[in-house]
């Protein structure tokens, strides 16, 4: 038996498709390259010698001095990172589900009067948001110019 690479090219552009569908594009001028989801749960620094980690939680308890405010700040953070041609104006959409709220679709938008080249649009679920609805289980982010969906990135999750 020997090993080696199939006959035709049919598996491994359906292997690719699958390892790209969690990143889908509607538009060449418009790009979501990546988003980032953090979740903090502690204000205890994971015990590690990488400083950028510890820096992280550090980061979003800065100001936070009463174990109150702390507590205000657990969550998720997600940023979300994108790339646009035309500099339209447009609407950054993070859909999402938590725990407690089973199928239920919710969502948080913010508008970008003048984006740039690039871009970073940074939404936030803590709070009475993330105490009352539990932890993120599945996201999409979207951004959309004039009512149109340009751009979409979701997680593995995540089910239409």
């Amino acid at each position: 038996m020997t090993f080696g690479f199939p006959k035709s090219p049919f598996p491994l552009l359906v292997g690719t498709a699958l390892a790209l569908s969690s990143c889908v594009s509607t538009s060449e001028q418009v790009k979501i390259t990546k988003v980032n989801p953090y979740h903090l749960e502690s204000s205890v620094s994971p015990d590690t010698d990488d400083r950028m980690v510890e820096f992280e939680t550090r980061h979003y308890l800065h100001g936070a001095l009463t174990l109150e405010e702390q507590a205000k700040r657990y969550g998720y953070y997600f940023s979300v990172f994108w790339k646009t041609a035309t500099r339209q104006s447009a609407t950054v959409r993070l859909e999402y589900r938590q725990g407690a709220s089973g199928s239920q679709v919710l969502s948080k938008e913010l508008f970008i009067a003048d984006p740039k080249g690039n871009n970073v649009t940074k939404f936030q679920i803590v709070g009475d948001d993330f105490e009352d609805g539990g932890k993120v289980t599945q996201w999409k982010a979207s951004v959309v110019e004039d009512g149109v969906v340009m751009a979409e990135y979701r997680s593995f999750l995540w089910k239409e």
